[in-house]
């Protein structure tokens, strides 16, 4: 069974943004990344996204909803998540860009990220998946997987911001806390780091 690793350092982050702004489609590449890695979705949920998720009319405006809620395709448990007022601003700015006939109209019902191939379908997981780890070959990043951006998001929440073990547990859907630092990547040497720093 091969290795999947979360994204242990900010810079390297910076560094998958930074290349996939690069792309063709830069705008979208780097929502689905930083989607990702800020809800803990699943590659093949963040397929599922339709503008209905993410929009909602606020006196007569367009704007972005300041929680995600979706029923997750793997264990059909509803996950909602709040987001940031930063990460609002890109979802606005990339459906201002891809979705102006849409937004016009008020009409929602269209996957956040399209297929090239029309009649409204989603993006494929397969497609998804290519966007991030060309990517994260580009950064020189080893051990990526489709699971990645969510070990990253549970990574940065407990090694990082030091949020407990057992919200981060309920956030990923899982049934123990001890599945969770194993699926987060917490190694040794973050337990040893975590020990050294006590000093008593």
């Amino acid at each position: 069974m091969e290795i999947v690793n979360p994204i242990r350092d900010k810079k390297k982050i910076d560094d998958m943004k930074a290349v996939l702004a690069s792309t063709e489609k830069g705008n979208r590449n780097v929502l689905i990344f930083t989607l990702g890695i800020n809800t803990a979705y699943r590659i093949s949920d963040l397929g599922r996204l339709k503008l209905s998720d993410v929009l909602i009319i606020s006196r007569q405006k367009v704007v972005a909803k300041d929680r995600l809620q979706m029923k997750e395709k793997k264990t059909s448990k509803t996950n909602s998540i709040i987001i940031s007022n930063k990460l609002r601003n890109q979802i606005i700015k990339y459906v201002k860009e891809e979705f102006p006939d849409q937004l016009a109209k008020q009409e929602f019902d269209y996957y956040l990220f399209p297929s090239r191939k029309g009649n409204n379908k989603p993006l494929s997981r397969q497609g998804l998946w290519l966007i991030i780890s060309n990517a994260a070959k580009r950064v020189g990043l080893k051990n990526i997987g489709t699971h990645s951006m969510r070990k990253t998001f549970g990574y940065f929440l407990y090694s990082k911001n030091g949020i407990p073990i057992e919200i981060i547990q309920d956030l990923l859907n899982h049934s123990s806390a001890k599945e969770t630092l194993r699926y987060i990547g917490i190694t040794q040497e973050d337990k040893d780091t975590a020990v050294m720093s006590l000093d008593l």
